[in-house]
């Protein structure tokens, strides 16, 4: 593994969700989901991981070795018979070893904090897209549009199903608090808004009886009713009525 490579990989992962975050005019679209390039990051954190783990076994040698120098060291300065060139050849051996014991835990120091970089820029871009998935539902509804869902990997669309689960229940009548937070963020004025069809989409049934939605005709829906044809581009809303 070349020290060159390290982090690389990240870096263009957080660069490509930053990125998205930058040209994208609505905050719940998401870029598809870059399986390759995380696959890649994963198996360079397995790599950093087997790296220190032979750094680990190699530095007990080194350490132990390095302990037997300095105790033949300690017991050659009692011997009378030691000269000083056999003392300054120990004390050389002793730098080298003391400098290859350094080099090992900078080694290991330096793959421990890549895997720790790897690992902050998969949680970066994995919580960002968390977040718009979140947004897809509080947007867009249970159904995804084909072109949004294929962007998902498959744990993000079970995801989306589970979160979509738990809000639909806790606004449900039965178990939750009767309530669609999702229609408004901000109080409506009114309980009813003026629309647009957009295409011809055929007939709905609503609180007030059977719409037939027409291309280029207005209607006055309930805004429960109206938000997700307006979510599909079916409606445009005209005001805020």
């Amino acid at each position: 593994m070349s020290n060159t490579t390290f982090g690389k990989k990240a870096d263009e992962l957080v660069k490509e969700i930053a990125s998205s975050i930058e040209t994208s005019a609505s905050p719940s679209s998401i870029p598809p989901y870059n399986e390759e390039l995380v696959r890649s990051i994963l198996e360079e954190v397995k790599a950093h991981y087997e790296e220190n783990k032979s750094l680990v076994r190699k530095l007990e040698q080194v350490s132990k070795k390095l302990e037997q120098l300095e105790d033949s060291a300690e017991k050659m300065k009692g011997d009378s018979d030691t000269t000083q060139e056999k003392i300054r050849e120990k004390a050389e051996q002793i730098v080298k070893t003391e400098e290859e014991k350094g080099g090992i835990l900078a080694a290991m120091h330096t793959h421990h904090h890549s895997i720790l970089r790897n690992k902050k820029a998969l949680m970066i871009y994995l919580n960002e897209r968390v977040k718009r998935i979140q947004s897809l539902r509080w947007t867009l509804g249970v159904g995804l549009q084909d072109s949004i869902s294929e962007n998902l990997s498959h744990s993000e669309r079970d995801y989306f199903t589970e979160y979509s689960a738990i809000l639909n229940k806790y606004m449900g009548k039965k178990e939750g608090i009767n309530m669609n937070l999702t229609l408004d963020r901000d109080p409506p004025k009114e309980h009813k808004v003026q629309v647009k069809c957009m295409k011809d989409y055929g007939e709905i049934y609503t609180k007030d009886g059977v719409v037939d939605l027409k291309k280029d005709t207005v209607h006055l829906l309930w805004r429960e009713e109206a938000q997700p044809l307006i979510s599909e581009g079916v409606l445009e809303k005209l005001d805020d009525a």
